[in-house]
């Protein structure tokens, strides 16, 4: 059959491919796609790592020192070296190739490997042949491994050959191992070899646990002039200046003989008006060391007659050192009149300077909070639980005293009030509480980096009201309710890592509704109600080494619910409710009265009261 002439119709046949093609003209459009495959990356990377086990396309020979002698190459492409790292980037492209090889090492000459005679020869001095197969693996895979056998010789260097992504990795495993023993150790290490990010880590380290790190060896090894680095800096957070003085003193004791010519070199920087008087003349009196005892005794006169020849007189607390106590959410409850009641629940914060004996207010919570648990992790405030309108929370905020602002955190599990909450290891503890219509024998951890809380363990008796500390690790938990007690005097340890409870001495007093503070190695006990549901005066110590308590003086005011913190020494007693009676009428009222007890002097003074009546708060320093 003949086909009709072209350009001629052909029946309505012949118009569809026509109408197709108009169609398909009415259709476009302007789109791009920009297709991203995820894998391909990956498959490529895979590929060359092949290629390079499989010796092909391989252009250069790397040789440790080692590798050297033993004629043990680690062979490479090129190509791949420069753009993993700027160090070999810059030797490829400016003709700049380290090599300790003649002609006669050419395997291209001997008819050795495939492709031998394009390959170049690079000696890396100072790097160990094992760990120049790491850092080319790495850069083949995007993997290594690191343990605290290779890390250091790994991330020395991945530093030398600018190879970024190692470095990071090495200071990130660092940091996780960072402890009062060894980081000293990491700091010497990081400042040897130039690398500024391990070496600020480490250095923060030791200025937020300089009381823990100068108890240990690497402290008291340490030469003068990094002591004076330490000890000089504005930085270290500590809770009153003597423990600088008390270190600063160690390190001279744990060398006398080569080292007491240098005390008025170290201790010119201890800022020593801030040191209590009675601590430098107990001191100076148990100084068994004849020069060393003539030279303390000198300082002291100096502060003493105040000539300043010897000593500063005129200094500041250290910028980072814990001063400022903040008193967070709680209640008021003031009577009007004999029959009238004012009422309500605190979101905001007040801070207390406790060198300029000065209250300010900073940023509030975003909700208010009676009875939250609170502590510090990592120089920020975390405030969690608590109640709010007849309210049991879960919800939780964090302060940061750099920014003066909130952020919430992950919700407990449990919703709790009047509860335990303590920091140990990086991560939070909370302890039973009120939890809905019952008494929570719960125990949950909060993990900060991940923002996730998980369930424990339990209590041995679920439990309210009762005082929480921490100490070397341990968990302290001391009075408080259960089902079938009111106002306990017991006293019991946990341990988070085991899970262990030991029973420890109880109190002399039963008591809930207390405040408790750690000061100088003892676990104070402020306040609080007994039996018979009185508001107590009296206050108790527990010595954690000797697992034994004895009375101290009583408060000037009554407390029940005070919030409680030690600064720079002292102990402070914030707030609190007490018993008032007008007309017959007795209630329980919330206080304005601040007091300061001085173990030193063993007595309690008055101090500068709150701006509002407040009960119910808790009390951090930082």
């Amino acid at each position: 059959m003949l086909s009709p002439p072209t350009g001629e119709p052909c029946g309505q046949s012949d118009q569809a491919p026509s109408s197709s093609r108009s169609s398909s003209k009415s259709r476009k459009t302007d789109r791009v796609d920009n297709v991203v495959s995820t894998e391909y990356a990956t498959k490529i990377l895979a590929n060359l790592s092949e290629l390079r086990l499989d010796t092909n396309f391989c252009d250069i020979e790397l040789y440790s020192s080692e590798g050297v002698e033993l004629d043990q190459p680690v062979l490479a492409h090129r190509n791949m070296l420069a753009a993993a790292t700027p160090y070999f980037h810059a030797m490829f492209t400016s003709g700049l190739i380290e090599s300790e090889f003649d002609e006669r090492f050419s395997r291209g000459a001997e008819g050795g490997k495939k492709n031998s005679k394009q390959k170049q020869k690079l000696v890396l001095q100072g790097i160990e042949q094992s760990t120049l197969k790491a850092l080319i693996d790495f850069i083949y895979s995007g993997k290594i491994k690191l343990n605290q056998d290779n890390v250091q010789d790994i991330l020395i260097s991945a530093d030398m050959i600018e190879l970024k992504d190692v470095v990071e990795r090495c200071t990130e495993f660092l940091k996780l191992e960072l402890h009062e023993s060894n980081a000293i150790g990491i700091y010497r290490f990081a400042e040897g070899h130039n690398i500024e990010g391990l070496r600020d880590i480490a250095l923060n380290f030791i200025h937020d646990n300089f009381y823990l790190v100068s108890g240990e060896e690497e402290f008291l090894e340490v030469n003068k002039d990094l002591l004076c680095e330490f000890i000089s800096s504005e930085f270290l957070r500590v809770d009153s200046e003597y423990q600088v003085f008390c270190a600063t003193m160690s390190w001279i004791n744990y060398d006398i003989t080569n080292r007491r010519r240098y005390i008025f070199d170290v201790l010119k920087h201890v800022r020593l008006p801030l040191v209590a008087t009675k601590l430098l003349e107990g001191y100076v009196n148990n100084c068994n060391d004849i020069s060393l005892k003539v030279a303390m005794s000198s300082v002291k006169r100096d502060l003493i007659s105040q000539k300043g020849s010897l000593v500063a007189l005129y200094v500041k607390p250290r910028k980072s050192a814990k001063k400022n106590i903040y008193v967070i959410g709680g209640s008021k409850r003031e009577l009007g009149s004999a029959w009238t009641r004012s009422e309500c629940t605190y979101q905001t914060v007040e801070c207390f300077d406790t060198f300029k004996q000065e209250w300010k207010r900073v940023a509030s919570m975003d909700i208010g909070r009676i009875l939250p648990g609170i502590a510090i992790l990592s120089g920020q405030i975390f405030v969690c639980g608590g109640e709010v309108d007849s309210k049991i929370l879960a919800n939780g905020e964090v302060y940061d005293p750099q920014d003066d602002s909130w952020a919430p955190i992950a919700n407990m599990m449990v919703p709790r009030c009047e509860f335990g909450l303590a920091a140990v290891d990086g991560c939070l503890y909370a302890f039973g509480g009120w939890v809905g219509e019952d008494i929570g024998g719960s125990i949950e951890m909060y993990d900060p980096a991940l923002n996730e809380w998980r369930m424990q363990g339990t209590m041995q008796d679920p439990r309210f009201s009762m005082g929480i500390v921490s100490y070397q690790g341990l968990i302290y938990i001391v009075g408080g309710c259960t089902h079938s007690r009111r106002h306990m005097q017991e006293l019991v340890s946990y341990n988070p890592i085991t899970s262990e409870w030991t029973t420890r001495a109880s109190m002399l007093v039963p008591r809930s509704q207390m405040g408790c503070v750690v000061l100088n190695d003892s676990l104070y006990v402020i306040g609080g109600t007994n039996r018979h549901n009185e508001v107590l005066q009296s206050g108790e110590k527990y010595c954690f080494i000797s697992n034994k308590w004895e009375e101290i003086p009583p408060m000037n005011f009554a407390r029940a619910s005070p919030a409680v913190a030690a600064s720079n020494g002292k102990i402070y007693a914030i707030g609190g409710d007490q018993i008032s009676e007008v007309n017959f009428y007795r209630a329980r009222i919330t206080m304005t009265e601040v007091e300061c007890f001085d173990p030193l002097s063993n007595e309690w003074t008055v101090s500068a009261p709150l701006s509002e009546s407040r009960s119910e708060a808790g009390a951090v320093v930082i």
